[in-house]
């Protein structure tokens, strides 16, 4: 981007559009009192000098021009990112555990579906710090909060349900996103903690987890993904005959603790949300979404550079060479 910081010195074109205006004018005045007698005359030779005998005016207009840019100093403009934005630190703590297989977020299980509407997530936070956190029998952190958005999405694909145990570790998850947050120095602090089951695993209750957050001035927003009934949890085995892996599904019921999941949420001043398929759980991240926007907006700085110079010099050494010209080389032509 170019912008002039003095544009009204500009204005001085005028000056210099209108001198060469009345030139031309009075130019056509003096070709129009001449007659010729002889048609010879009509197209003279003209020797090479004579021909180009307005160059020193030429040369004088276009220095002024430049001149006159100079002045208005011409300046590039470069919009930079400071690095100290003024945005929400957030920590997605997803559950891994072998029930987020579930295929009742029809055509793909829970755990592909919920990383799908995180990215999008992630995607639309550009003022805010993200981390992830998976857990399963334990809790691990797989993205410490950070602005590289390309690092956090290329880390979530890579995700797989049953990397940290076939269990879920809400209280650890929690404790380990308050650990992520703690030494943070924004205005706020979130956590959203996606899980489809109960506490069966880990030395830390969600409660006291949760009561420790709320301390600190953290928020939790919690999601319980699941429908409701019996679901299909598809079982890989290998086949004793042919030595393949073969998958077949069960049938298992929902054993999510909302009760709980709502209680981590009031406590640390969030709010619970119940997503029953892929849609629901799109318009909730929506929702979050619009509740913690970025409170405060760093300035964008700019890197502000002249380019004055360049049309300065250029403008100088054509007034000099016209002045020089028009002393020498087209002194009688030009009188």
């Amino acid at each position: 981007m170019t912008r002039f910081g003095s544009p009204l010195w500009l204005a001085l074109a005028i000056v210099v559009i209108a001198r060469i205006a009345m030139l031309i004018a009075d130019r056509q005045r003096r070709f129009g009192a001449f007659t010729f007698s002889s048609l010879t005359l009509v197209s003279p030779k003209l020797p090479l000098r004579a021909r180009f005998a307005g160059l020193p005016f030429v040369l004088e207009c276009l220095g002024a021009l430049l001149m006159i840019i100079a002045l208005a100093r011409p300046q590039r403009i470069t919009r930079m990112a400071t690095n100290e934005r003024y945005g929400i630190d957030i920590v997605v703590a997803l559950d891994a555990s072998g029930s987020m297989a579930a295929e009742d977020f029809r055509p793909r299980n829970r755990f592909a579906v919920a990383k799908d509407l995180i990215g999008d997530f992630i995607a639309r936070r550009q003022d805010d710090r993200i981390g992830i956190v998976t857990f399963g029998v334990r809790a691990a952190t797989r993205v410490p909060i950070t602005y590289d958005r390309d690092i956090a999405q290329a880390i979530l694909d890579k995700a797989q349900v049953g990397e940290n145990g076939d269990g879920t570790a809400i209280g650890h998850a929690i404790a380990t996103s308050v650990n992520r947050l703690r030494s943070s120095k924004t205005r706020s602090r979130i956590i959203i903690l996606v899980t489809d089951g109960v506490n069966n695993a880990g030395s830390i209750e969600p409660m006291t987890a949760a009561k420790i957050a709320g301390r600190d001035g953290i928020k939790i927003y919690t999601i319980g993904v699941g429908s409701r009934g019996a679901v299909p949890i598809p079982l890989k085995r290998q086949d004793p005959f042919t030595g393949d892996i073969v998958t077949t599904y069960q049938l298992v019921r929902a054993d999510l603790d909302e009760e709980t999941l709502a209680a981590i949420a009031r406590t640390t001043g969030g709010e619970y949300f119940r997503a029953t398929d892929a849609a629901t759980m799109g318009q909730i991240l929506d929702r979050i979404d619009k509740l913690e926007k970025t409170r405060l907006s760093a300035p964008k700085s700019e890197k502000v550079e002249e380019l004055y110079l360049r049309p300065l010099a250029i403008g100088l050494a054509a007034l000099a060479l016209s002045l020089l010209s028009g002393e020498t080389l087209w002194q009688k032509v030009s009188a």
